[in-house]
């Protein structure tokens, strides 16, 4: 009998023990599952994570499943967890008595995340369901997944040979517009889904000391409608220039080039000066509520410079946003999504992507904590558009007869 008890008792020390041990974390493994897939699970920028709280013994079980699919294959991963752990153990509220869990749910394609909070204090239980939208239609509230890069075409039009800006058309499904680095003439180019070149586009009047990034949203007028093309005169790898210039157009149709040559009309230019002298930069950024204008400096200390919105063409001076959390370095250029809910901007070899909370202006984005989203290994990436219904985005490197990628949200 005695050496009978003395198992027993082995037997609950080594359960007590065990149940002591400290919850394995859910994000290692989705992290580590999105890494398999090749895609990104982005980090940072993300509301609070659920807790369990007890005055007592607290009990959490936590289920978080992912699901990807391109095409008609599909992969799925799934990880539960469930332990029992003193209150020492737990985040807990000695006074109250209140436990709470939160499960997550995603699904691609409509793609839509749905929290459920069940708390419990005493012998009442309240649920409280919120639905995040986190595709098209709906405002993004947390880091998505990213899907890995896929080829969606290759860009064989002879003149576009040194690609430094791109955008989506938000108008016409499946336009992309893109132009060249330093050295074109101030033109601009339209290409479809399959790279095929759509139409070349003049602007009149206006210089191309050196092009760098393009921007699309509204004009000195947001209220009336028309969605205007910005080009980027703001690369100066010297830091020599007085003065840097943005040109803008109303976008045009690209069907009426019918592959051919057309020049723009209502081209107008907003000249900028910065507070502290020159700088190189290759990022432009454009609020599409209110135009807001906003520059990324190229470098290796980045800056953000931005001019409020709306703006009328004429001469201005930029004005430094400070602080921010950029942690890029050489950025290269980047987009705003079509409801102004994220920016992406990218360099050479990374990308990061901000959370924009409604009410703030573009420039505010960059205070808050970035999430980590693909990149292809490209020979000279320096583009990025975000898609029209804000699904994903595209890049295209410099060079000729280069691939268009295409980056999913899942």
């Amino acid at each position: 009998m005695p050496a009978m008890r003395a198992l027993r008792d082995a037997r609950t020390r080594e359960l007590r023990a065990s149940q002591r041990r400290p919850l394995v974390p859910l994000r290692g493994p989705l992290l580590a599952f999105a890494a398999l897939l090749g895609g990104s699970a982005c980090t940072g920028g993300e509301p609070g994570d659920a807790s369990a709280s007890s005055t007592g013994t607290a009990t959490t079980a936590a289920s978080t499943s992912a699901t990807a699919s391109t095409g008609d294959a599909s992969a799925s991963a799934s990880s539960d967890s469930g332990a029992s752990t003193d209150a020492t153990d737990a985040t807990s509220d000695a006074t109250t008595g209140t436990s709470s869990a939160t499960t997550t749910t995603a699904s691609s394609g409509s793609a839509s995340a749905t929290t459920t909070t069940t708390s419990t204090s005493g012998d009442a239980t309240t649920d409280d369901t919120t639905t995040d939208d986190t595709t098209t239609g709906g405002t993004l509230t947390r880091c998505p997944t990213i899907a890995k890069g896929t080829i969606a075409a290759t860009v064989t039009a002879p003149p576009i040979d040194e690609a430094s800006g791109m955008v989506a058309s938000r108008s016409q499904p499946g336009v992309l517009w893109v132009h060249n680095d330093s050295g074109d003439d101030p033109r601009f180019f339209a290409v479809d889904g399959s790279g095929a070149l759509l139409g070349t586009f003049n602007v009149p009047k206006a210089q191309a000391v050196d092009w760098e990034d393009m921007a699309i949203g509204p004009g000195g007028a947001p209220d009336d409608g028309t969605t205007w093309l910005y080009f980027g005169d703001i690369g100066d790898n010297a830091e020599k220039r007085d003065s840097i210039a943005v040109y803008r157009v109303p976008e045009p149709v690209a069907a009426e080039a019918k592959g051919g040559e057309l020049d723009v009309a209502g081209v107008e230019a907003i000249t900028l000066t910065y507070p502290d002298g020159a700088h190189n930069a290759e990022t432009l950024l454009v609020d599409p509520d209110d135009g807001e204008l906003v520059i990324v400096t190229k470098g290796d200390d980045t800056a953000v410079y931005h001019l409020p919105g709306p703006i009328a063409a004429g001469t201005y001076e930029l004005a430094q946003f400070e602080p921010i959390n950029v942690p890029l370095s050489v950025t290269t250029g980047g987009d705003v999504s079509p409801l102004g809910d994220f920016v992406i901007v990218r360099t050479y070899i990374d990308a990061k992507l901000w959370l924009r909370a409604p009410g703030t202006g573009l420039a505010e984005a960059f205070a808050g904590e970035p999430c980590s989203v693909p990149l292809a290994l490209e020979i000279q990436g320096e583009t990025l558009a975000i898609a029209g219904d804000g699904g994903g985005y595209f890049t295209l490197s410099e060079m000729v007869k280069q691939p268009l990628w295409w980056f999913a949200r899942e």
